[in-house]
């Protein structure tokens, strides 16, 4: 499997980018429509729910980093177990619990708003803005749902004429990591700091070529983080995935602050 990126992830990627008429599409959108099923499924009954051979399921799986059908399967039924992003409170959760849970979450996503904006470094936000003017490198790392970020910074950016290289899975992060020049200017997203440890390799390979590291963190101490030129304080809370609300929102300050200092330069 590629790392980094989930079998979802992946299967939406041909569907939204892969060839109109192309078979690999077909086969995506065939496994994505009976994804549930597929860990009862063989590979013969897959085939026919996708109207292709058991063989082309064979290669597609492969594209995707399985060495066979059965780790594709397994991969998929651990997928449907794991309730990762949601509390215990939300998991055990039924239709009548809408209410309370939807409003605490708001007042979540509200609380790491304030939070965050009451501990703007409006020096240090315009140190990094200017650190991305200078930069004749930048690199974005960060997990599954930074990359998503990540992509809308990279647009934005380069619109303000700032190309940000962005890598979607861990061998392509690791790819950009030794593709940097020394010196490059790095964005590390991990708000709960799961990124440091999860890929020190890459991490001891940006130390080693000096580059500037700016993290956005919920976490502000710790070994990893004492490497970082800057850390971005983001958030407070991230018990139900409010914190992606409040990372995109200090995205769009990165933004706004790069745009009215630097876009006329």
């Amino acid at each position: 499997m590629a790392k980094g990126i989930s079998v979802v992830s992946q299967l939406l990627s041909y569907v939204n980018y892969g060839e109109a008429q192309g078979v690999d599409r077909e086969i995506a959108s065939g496994i994505l429509e009976n994804y549930n099923l597929i860990p009862k499924l063989t590979i013969y009954e897959l085939a026919d729910l996708c109207f292709v051979s058991a063989s082309s399921i064979t290669r597609f799986i492969r594209s995707l980093g399985y060495d066979s059908y059965k780790g594709f399967k397994i991969e998929v039924e651990t997928t449907l177990k794991i309730d990762v992003d949601y509390s215990k409170k939300v998991n055990l959760a039924t239709s009548e619990d809408l209410q309370p849970i939807f409003q605490r979450y708001t007042e979540n996503v509200l609380e790491n708003i304030r939070f965050t904006f009451n501990n703007l470094d409006y020096e240090q936000l315009h140190r990094i803005c200017e650190m991305i003017y200078q930069a004749n490198q930048i690199g974005f790392f960060g997990l599954e749902y930074a990359n998503q970020i990540g992509f809308h910074f990279q647009n934005k950016m380069a619109s303000l004429n700032k190309i940000i290289k962005l890598g979607v899975t861990d061998e392509k992060q690791w790819e950009l990591a030794q593709e940097l020049q020394e010196g490059a200017l790095v964005f590390i997203v991990s708000l709960e700091g799961s990124y440091f440890y999860r890929h020190t390799e890459i991490f001891d390979m940006l130390a080693r070529k000096n580059c500037h590291i700016i993290a956005i963190s919920m976490v502000t101490t710790g070994k990893f983080v004492n490497y970082c030129d800057e850390v971005i304080l983001c958030n407070k809370t991230n018990s139900n995935t409010e914190g992606r609300v409040t990372l995109m929102y200090m995205i769009e300050l990165i933004l706004m602050a790069y745009y009215i200092n630097f876009s006329h330069e």
